[in-house]
């Protein structure tokens, strides 16, 4: 069998090859490449579609060469890669690529085999009906923190407790609290203190993370056993359309929402301190005078959101009982607690909300005239927040409560949410 250095400088070396082995947090190994080839009793199968290996960073001074993170898309028509983000999570996970030259007429390896990366996997960057797309970090990179953490996404990004012990510690978090994975979901109705529904005499050992099964499992709203929860942070619910008059109008008209479809796969934004930023807005709906909009924030819980501009017109928060059709207003539905809450704007006849309830995310309902913005099309939105509250402690390191601060040093040290 000849070297890599020796067949590279043939006319016809053979197929130049990658093979990915990711190693999943459980220890299980997931072998991959371009093509369906057996290496070493080793059958790696044909998912990779794309991928970034050859974007290699020369470095002249050193003579060498080093990549720092690796992009692979990966055929996911099954929905298998899917459901290992449901069940496991890449987050974490350890991959290893090797490069050869395999001869794929005769289906065998033709020169030695050479490691070119090892990387450690972040949360998804894409997910589509057909593809999921997976970075790594290389494992001599300093960064290990991925933030923003959370995509925007139509089932819920929180994981699901499939065992007792991981349902214990979601009902408190356990020793890391809030930053515990299983924290934010928090189905728990067989331990002390839990919330939840049962199926049947057990709980429920998994969810798909859509809004049917998190409302069957009590996770949606209220449990049987009348606990609130909405721990649910999907973002799917899109208004019908209705039939509208305009004030000073004769006829009526189709109102149709607008959907912000290009804020799916997003990150949910991570706001320190306090500043100006831009939003995004999750749908609109205008009534004949008033736009309705739901407005992302970012993730929780955040402080304030003292100022709201809606094209260069600042609008005042709501206030109950006042006719502020003039002017328009806005009014944050939920800060980011662990337990959402409902737009109220969004109801049906018997006075259930429809919305979602953003758990662990912060979002507000905003209302403009049709002077500010007639619902057409999507306005420029900017919002003034007092972000995060985050952990603070004493000179001994010892917890002390999560609070809003502007001190960069407890931002550094807070290092995720």
């Amino acid at each position: 069998m000849s070297t890599i250095n020796v067949l590279k400088e043939l006319e016809v070396p053979g197929t130049p090859l990658f093979l990915f082995d990711c190693t999943l947090p459980t220890g299980d190994v997931l072998s991959w490449s371009t093509h369906s080839v057996t290496v070493s009793s080793v059958a790696y199968l044909s998912r990779i579609l794309k991928h970034n290996i050859f974007d290699l960073n020369s470095s002249p001074e050193a003579a060498t060469d080093g990549v720092s993170t690796v992009s692979i898309t990966l055929a996911n028509a099954d929905s298998f890669l899917s459901s290992v983000e449901r069940d496991v999570g890449w987050k974490g996970s350890r991959l290893a690529v090797t490069f050869l030259f395999f001869d794929l007429t005769n289906q065998v390896v033709v020169s030695d085999s050479q490691v070119v990366f090892r990387g450690i996997a972040n949360p998804p960057d894409q997910s589509t009906e057909s593809t999921l797309r997976l970075s790594f970090t290389n494992t001599l990179n300093l960064q290990r923190v991925f933030l923003p953490e959370t995509h925007i996404q139509k089932l819920c990004p929180w994981n699901f407790p499939s065992t007792a012990a991981q349902r214990l510690e979601a009902v408190t978090g356990g020793p890391e609290g809030a930053f515990s994975p299983f924290y934010r979901c928090g189905y728990s109705p067989d331990q002390s203190g839990g919330v939840g529904n049962m199926n049947g005499s057990a709980p429920y050992t998994s969810c798909d993370y859509s809004r049917v099964q998190c409302q069957q499992r009590g996770m949606f709203d209220q449990d049987t056993s009348s606990n609130v929860t909405r721990r649910f942070g999907g973002v799917e619910f899109v208004p019908a359309s209705i039939l509208v008059r305009s004030y000073g109008s004769k006829t009526s008209q189709l109102s149709t929402p607008l959907p912000n479809q290009a804020l799916y796969n997003d990150f949910v934004p991570l706001i320190y301190g306090t500043g100006w930023y831009q939003p995004p807005i999750v749908f609109a709906r205008n009534d004949g005078n008033l736009t309705h909009f739901e407005v992302l924030l970012g993730a929780g819980p955040i402080s304030s959101v003292p100022t709201v501009i809606v094209n260069n017109t600042q609008i005042p928060a709501g206030v109950s009982g006042t006719n502020m059709t003039a002017t328009g207003w806005y009014n944050v539905i939920s800060f980011g607690g662990r337990n959402g809450s409902f737009n109220p704007d969004f109801s049906n006849s018997s006075g259930q909300p429809l919305g979602d309830p953003y758990g662990s995310m912060a979002f507000l309902s905003l209302v403009v005239p049709n002077w500010i913005s007639n619902g057409s099309s999507f306005p420029e939105v900017s919002v003034l927040i007092q972000g995060l509250q985050l952990a603070q402690y004493d000179s001994g390191g010892n917890y002390v409560s999560n609070a809003f601060t502007n001190n960069p040093a407890w931002v550094v040290l807070a290092g995720r949410v």
